[in-house]
């Protein structure tokens, strides 16, 4: 088992800039995303778990394309990052202007 984590400067994410969330979000995690009054905090929460997820399979940004990777909700509310069909454990929290995450592969 491997640990990736990331951190993002909630501030630095560009909310409003439709190609970066399209390069970002799934279909499903899009729907999330405009039905939610914290876009910034959601799309930085996302978008760290997703390097948090490269950083811990060892591919780095050319693993994956990050709207492949997707993190959705298990039936109590909680993260679950899947990719390819396969599960991870996934945390995301947000403090401070930051958005952090810690991914388990």
């Amino acid at each position: 088992m491997r640990v990736g984590t990331d951190i993002v400067m909630i501030s630095r994410i560009p909310v409003t800039k439709e190609s970066f969330i399209k390069g970002v979000l799934s279909p499903k995690e899009r729907a999330i995303f405009d039905s939610r009054n914290d876009k910034a905090e959601f799309l930085a929460g996302r978008y760290a778990a997703k390097e948090a997820f490269l950083k811990a399979v060892g591919t780095g940004l050319s693993g994956a394309r990050l709207n492949e990777i997707e993190v959705l909700y298990d039936e109590k509310g909680a993260p679950v990052l899947t990719y390819e069909g396969h599960e991870y454990s996934v945390s995301i929290s947000h403090d401070g202007g930051y958005a952090i995450s810690v991914v388990l592969a």
